[in-house]
């Protein structure tokens, strides 16, 4: 059986290996910062403890932005479900087996997580923009161990090139070699279309676009577009609905 994956909304993704499930960025707000809340049916699934929230699975943030991370919900679920793990950069971790390569802080080092079935490295990376390159930042390569199967979530991080040494030698050898997970800054900005080449990915997943509804700022989606026409031939990419199974 291959992993499941659903995208959500902003960059809310759910993956399921039969035996675990993870929940990245899944839980947030910012709509007044213009990208989208928290789906409604999402919403519904959580109150009801059905759907994707069915069972006690692992939360991890990139990073606790209003568009990623609401703290409000996330404590009310915590709440209700105690044995849930949660980890994310200024997060108090709960329940996750976890151990670090030297200083955590530390712009490419490494934490290690144990999530059931998810063998899941943590790596330090920096948000992108200037006003933002403050703001503590992970980005996670998910390996399976029961499927051999290989994802890479970027959060909103600008991709050193040299991150991707670490990011191929970890997923040597994946049956699905490796997927990514990008915002369309990503697509554009010169280091992380260097680490994009040098990691090769077998498929790429355009996320983190606003529904229509919630768009503040048109540039967003015009990026999308520029991004995708620009790389076309190079790689291969796919812009997924919210609210879908991507496989």
């Amino acid at each position: 059986m291959k992993t499941r994956i659903f995208f959500t909304t902003n960059a809310g993704l759910y993956f399921s290996s039969g035996r675990s499930e993870i929940l990245i960025d899944g839980m947030h707000d910012a709509a007044a910062v213009g990208f989208s809340p928290m789906d409604e049916e999402m919403a519904r699934q959580m109150k009801s403890e059905s759907g994707l929230f069915a069972g006690e699975g692992t939360l991890l943030f990139t990073h606790l932005h209003k568009d990623h991370y609401n703290a409000a919900m996330v404590r009310q679920y915590l709440k209700k479900h105690p044995k849930t793990a949660l980890w994310g950069p200024g997060l108090r971790a709960i329940a996750v087996h976890a151990h670090g390569d030297g200083d955590e802080d530390e712009i490419g080092s490494m934490t290690h997580l144990k999530c059931g079935d998810f063998s899941v490295t943590a790596y330090t990376t920096r948000h992108s923009g200037a006003n933002f390159a403050h703001i503590p930042h992970r980005s996670y390569l998910l390996r399976t161990d029961s499927t051999n199967e290989s994802f890479f979530v970027t959060g909103d991080a600008v991709l050193d090139p040299e991150l991707a040494w670490s990011v191929r030698q970890k997923s040597a050898g994946s049956t699905n070699g490796i997927e990514v997970f990008v915002t369309a800054y990503q697509l554009i900005e010169k280091p992380s279309l260097k680490f994009l080449e040098a990691l090769s990915p077998s498929h790429v997943y355009l996320i983190h676009q606003p529904q229509p509804e919630d768009e503040a700022y048109e540039s967003v989606e015009r990026l999308a577009e520029y991004a995708k026409r620009n790389l076309e031939g190079r790689m291969d990419i796919e812009e997924p609905q919210p609210m879908s199974w991507l496989r």
